[in-house]
């Protein structure tokens, strides 16, 4: 008989309590945690993760050692000195790539997130220049041409979650950046592949499932759903990839793709297909998934509080003339991206980064060994009270009264792994969230309420955040 997953944590919260509550201390070795064996860690991260961590952090400190079954140890920081000393700390003696392998049968070992040394430097600095400065702000038409196609089509007064359509806006932002794909059959044919690929692999479950199947058979095989999608998407790649090295560099257009195909190795090589691939792979699925979420999360913080409201919408109608806006309105728009950054310290998407360390490594302290995770713990360093005074409140001004630095609020990650996307995906959020507030009104249902639930490796509202369209205009 199945069991649900309100039982199980039920189970597993018993389990918990009739063991020891933590480890002697000639048994830390590294840190204090839980002692409950590493297989019952893992379940109770996978089903309440926040949660979970949240009673280690009450219970142990600004670090603590938690064991999740086929990963290993995992240090979890939340002193700021230490995550400092982490983001700061040598590439060389800190891997994150090797703490990343579990992504590999999806994003290609070539991936700049499963990649170390200088070959992750590479990457970066092939993937990064089309992500920020002018080529990244070419893209407003296009995220405010999608939000107005989305806005559009919403029914006026019943509930509608509001991740799908931010799910489609920023797909098809990220096909446009990366593949140079506008609206026609060939967008609507990859868009539709990514979105049954993803379907597949959202399972709240896909932690322990990547320790229980033997994934490096199974990923070879077309008869799970999962790896038959990522077969047809890889196998649609490639042939874009062929036919685009066929044209002339001057028709591919501007996009992440013509980059990677004019890119070059030191010894002048070019870039294989498995590389490009991997490549287009890696911003496909990262770069359009968790800013969807972060997007469905800014509306469940900002939407409910009128004064959170009043404030953009007053913003809006004085920077824009009550008109839609454009893109060099977006610089102007401070209690907007103020809201935003709070709405990404308030609701964790990605809860910890991981640097594996290849050296004995010293980080708030404390002398770690190597072989050890060191997780910079972004859900409880953005909420430490002595960084954000009364931590659980949105106060968008938080962000207009201090500048955080990157080992306070770090939801991209920090150091030399921040998010490749970091700045396009803040910059994305601005110009939805601008054009979505100046064309419609939004109201949460009575009695709604959005609880993160695990969508893969990120964190996502339950209910997609219910939202009722009341009329047009703001």
């Amino acid at each position: 008989m199945a069991i649900g997953a309100e039982r199980l944590r039920e189970i597993l919260e018993v389990a918990e309590i009739a063991r020891p509550r933590q480890l002697p201390p000639e048994e830390f070795g590294i840190a204090p945690g839980p002692g409950t064996p590493a297989a019952w860690q893992l379940l109770r991260y996978t089903l309440s993760p926040l949660e979970f961590l949240e009673e280690c952090a009450r219970r142990f400190g600004d670090s603590f050692l938690v064991r999740l079954a086929g990963y290993g140890q995992f240090v979890m920081l939340s002193a700021p000195e230490a995550v400092h000393d982490v983001f700061r700390g040598d590439p060389h003696a800190l891997h994150s790539g090797e703490g990343n392998e579990f992504l590999i049968p999806t994003v290609g070992r070539n991936s700049v997130l499963v990649l170390d040394d200088e070959p992750h430097a590479r990457q970066r600095r092939i993937l990064l220049p089309p992500l920020k400065g002018e080529r990244m702000r070419s893209f407003f038409d296009a995220m405010q041409a999608a939000t107005l196609e989305a806005v559009r089509a919403w029914p006026a007064g019943r509930p509608l979650g509001m991740l799908e359509p931010m799910q489609q806006i920023t797909l098809r932002v990220i096909l446009q950046a990366v593949l140079g794909l506008e609206a026609g059959s060939e967008r609507d044919d990859i868009e539709g592949q990514v979105r049954r690929l993803l379907v597949q692999g959202r399972s709240r479950y896909s932690f322990i499932l990547l320790k229980v199947l033997p994934v490096r058979l199974l990923q070879k095989t077309r008869w799970l759903p999962f790896y038959r999608q990522l077969h047809a998407l890889n196998e649609t790649l490639y042939a874009l990839i062929g036919s685009r090295r066929q044209q002339p560099a001057s028709a591919r257009g501007e996009n992440v793709l013509t980059d990677l195909l004019a890119a070059s190795h030191d010894d002048g090589r070019s870039l294989g297909d498995d590389e490009i691939r991997d490549a287009l792979m890696t911003l496909i699925l990262a770069g359009h998934d968790t800013t969807s979420i972060a997007l469905a999360w800014a509306l469940e913080q900002i939407v409910p509080r009128p004064e959170v409201m009043g404030r953009i919408t007053d913003e809006l109608r004085n920077t824009t003339g009550g008109t839609l806006p454009l893109a060099e309105h977006l610089a102007r728009l401070e209690y907007l991206d103020a809201a935003i950054r709070e709405s990404l310290r308030i609701r964790t998407i990605l809860p910890f980064v991981v640097r594996l360390t290849k050296q004995t490594f010293v980080a708030g302290g404390r002398e770690y060994p190597p072989g050890v995770v060191l997780c910079p713990c972004s859900h409880l360093v953005h909420r430490r009270a002595d960084l954000y005074p009364e931590p659980l409140i949105f106060r968008p001004e938080r962000f207009l009264e201090r500048t955080y630095s990157g080992h306070e609020w770090f939801p991209f990650g920090g150091g030399n792994r921040t998010c490749l996307g970091m700045a396009f995906a803040l910059y994305e959020m601005k110009a939805v969230l601008s054009t979505l507030f100046t064309q419609s009104c939004l109201v949460r249902p009575p009695g709604s309420r959005s609880t993160a639930v695990r969508r893969g490796v990120s964190l996502a509202p339950h209910d997609g955040v219910l939202m009722v369209v009341n009329g047009n205009d703001p």
